[in-house]
Formats: structure tokens, sequence, C-alpha cells
């Protein structure tokens, strides 16, 4: 795979730039991200704020999604990408306010913004990789996908730790504003490169009804809800996995190293796949059931780990294989729908995740405060494999005949 992505980059500039754009801004993404735990934790902030400020970190993408499913239709989704990295950098006067003040509350509001415009960003760059990519390229377009918004925490998180205690988290806000100054440079310069013209549609030709789609189609936008059910409870609570056996600023250290490994994982996931098979791979449950199984087991072992290096493997090998399943859930909608109907079937992909993200998240949150954190995840990440292993066996829900059978992009 990682031949196939320099390939890919080497030949198209529009890719490298966009690439980089989102590089750049996701080291100063991720470094609000280090900057906000951090607080959170210094703060005491108890196991059901931890979980609710990962649902505000993702859930806002509701709507921005929605928005982006609209305008796709109807402009060039650049512009989509340039809004949000506008919005994105007007957003950081919540972290900044909540840095100020110490405020718990304005801590967990600052995690919108960023969860806005990454909805807003997904079906646009799936339209533009659609557009742009021929369908040999699919797999790079996946990968980079996915490794972008593993940037969103990597670089970020890597600089973060290394400066935070260092320099003022203030500064390290800062350093966060330039970076969406960089990446709306990068973002123009990649647009005047792209040479292919976009389909624009009206909003009832892009419309996608679930009585219309074919059975691969059905199960391509369920992926990634079915990704989160398992996988969300367990992200929600990892910064409070860390075991017992840390504690103070040992304990928050180990916290901010956990959230590295995990995206340690996300971002080498991919790259284990083979782009010639991804095809087969992403067709088959008995592939995604084994990942899934594998990631429950690895986070389940964190909390008995009595080495802090086993603790940060489990967590590295969890998003290995969470990410495979990632990489199979993007490629799978990227091919079976064309480039009139990508958007919205991404955008409703992304919100179903989102859904299932903030239902199981806040319900892991509040049995960790009650049962405690080891049974919450066991509960929630346990029950959600356990469905996915029902629908997977059954599928009758995916195999009814389409009332009005729309032709897959074969």
């Amino acid at each position: 795979m990682l031949k196939a992505l320099c390939q890919a980059l080497a030949e198209k500039p529009w890719l490298r730039l966009l690439g980089l754009s989102f590089v750049v801004s996701s080291i100063g993404n991720g470094i609000t991200y280090i900057v906000i735990f951090s607080e959170l934790i210094r703060l005491s902030a108890p196991a059901t704020s931890l979980a609710l400020a990962y649902v505000l970190s993702t859930v806002p993408g509701l709507i921005g999604s929605k928005i982006g499913e609209r305008y796709c239709q109807r402009t060039n989704p650049y512009q989509i990408l340039i809004v949000g990295e506008c919005l994105g950098m007007l957003g950081l006067l919540a972290p900044f306010s909540a840095v100020m003040t110490g405020s718990i509350p304005l801590f967990l509001i600052a995690q919108t913004a960023s969860a806005f415009t990454i909805g807003m960003t997904f079906p646009a760059m799936s339209k533009i990789f659609k557009t742009g990519l021929s369908e040999k390229e699919l797999p790079v377009a996946t990968t980079l996908e996915t490794i972008i918004f593993a940037c969103y925490v990597i670089f970020g998180v890597c600089l973060g730790l290394l400066l935070l205690g260092h320099i003022s988290v203030m500064s390290l806000l800062v350093l966060d504003a330039s970076s969406f100054v960089i990446a709306l440079i990068l973002l123009r310069f990649s647009r005047s490169r792209f040479a292919k013209n976009f389909i624009q549609v009206s909003p009832s030709q892009a419309r996608i009804s679930w009585r219309t789609l074919s059975g691969a189609q059905r199960r391509g936008i369920l992926l990634l809800p079915l990704l989160a059910l398992t996988a969300a409870p367990a992200m929600a609570l990892l910064p409070a996995l860390v075991p017992p056996t840390f504690s103070g600023s040992e304990a928050q250290n180990m916290a901010l190293a956990l959230l590295f490994a995990r995206s340690l994982g996300q971002l080498a996931g991919p790259l284990l796949l083979n782009p010639e098979k991804f095809e087969k791979n992403s067709n088959s449950n008995l592939l995604m059931v084994s990942c899934l199984f594998a990631f429950i087991t690895c986070y389940g072992l964190v909390p008995f780990s009595s080495s802090k290096y086993l603790a940060l493997a489990f967590i590295f090998m969890a998003h290995l294989f969470s990410n495979v399943v990632f990489s199979l859930a993007i490629y799978t909608i990227l091919k079976k729908f064309d480039e009139v109907h990508i958007s919205a079937a991404m955008a409703k992909s992304y919100r179903l995740q989102m859904m299932v993200t903030a239902l199981v998240s806040i319900g892991a949150g509040y049995g960790a405060q009650y049962f405690g954190v080891v049974f919450s995840l066991y509960l929630f990440s346990g029950t959600g494999f356990v469905l996915i292993v029902m629908l997977s066996l059954g599928e009758r829900w995916l195999k009814q005949k389409p009332v009005n059978f729309r032709p897959e992009q074969q």
C-alpha cells in the first residue's frame, strides 16, 4: 500500500498539496486536542466529562456533514474545505477562553468547532477523490483519507507532548492558529492544480433512499456505524483506562501516551492492506468481525497491564485492527456509489456513525460513573460486538431486493 500511495502522490500535484494541507491543519488540531484533554485531566474531570468531551468532538459533525453534503451538490468541494478551515480558526476562541477561565464546560464546548468542520469536509473530500482518482486508485484514496484523519492527533499529539510543560498552553493554541493559515494557502494551490470538472446536480438527483439501494450499497453505508458500535465506547473511556498502578502526574502522562499510541495504530492500520485485495477484503464479514474482536480484546487488557509499554502496545494493536475496518468501509462507499451520489452516501454513513458514537459514548461514560470504567467498557463495547456478529450472521436486512435498483459503479 505504501508504494501505491507514494506513486499516486508523485503523479498528482493536487493530491500532494491536498494531503499536506490536512497534515498541517492536523498538527494544530492535535495540539489543541492535547491541550483540552491534559487540562481536563489536570482539573480532575470525572469519567462522564471525558466521555462527553469525546462526544462533543464528534457529534457536531452531524450538522456539518449535512451542510457539506448539500454544498457538494452545487459548488466546488474545495470551497467547502476552505470554508471549513476558516471556521476551524474561528473556533479557537473557545479553547482560548477555556484556558483563561479554567472552565470544564468551556473545554467541552471547545471540541465542537473541530467536529463541525470535520463533518463538512468528509463528503467534500470523498467527492474530490471520486472525481480526481481512477477506480484503480481508490484504495490509495481510502488510505490517504485514513491517514489524514489519523494525523488529526498523531503529529499534533507528538509535538504537543514534547512542548507541553515547556511552553504555555496559550502558545500551543497560537501554533494551531498558524497551522490553519498555512493549510488555507496549500488548499488554494491544490485547487488550482485540479484539472477535472465536478458534476453539479440538484438535491433531488443526489438524494439516496434506503429502499432503492442494493445490498452492497446498504452494507457500505452501515460499516462505519457498526465500527462505532464497538469502538466508540472504548475510545471515549480511553483516558480513564490508565492502569491503577499509575497515579498523579504519572497517570496524566500515561493517559496522553495512550492517546498517542491510538493515533500510531490508526496511521499504521491501512498500510497493512494490499491494494490488490481491497475488493475481496471489503466484502469479508469474517475479516471485519475478527478485527473488531481483536480490538475489544486489546482494550479489555489495558487496565490490567502491569507495564506501561504493554498498555501502549495493546492500544496500538487495537487501532491497527480498527482502522483496517475503517479503511475498508471508506473504500466500499467510494466503490459502490457514483460521483453524483458519493457525497450523500458518505455523509449519510458519517451521520449514522456520529449518532451511534454519541449514544454509546454517553452510555459508557455514565456507566463508568456508577459501575466502574472496566465494567462499562466490557458492557458497551462487548454488547456492540455481539450485535455486529448477529447482524453479520443474518444479513437479511441487506439482502432485500431494492424497489428501484440503482446500478452500482463497477
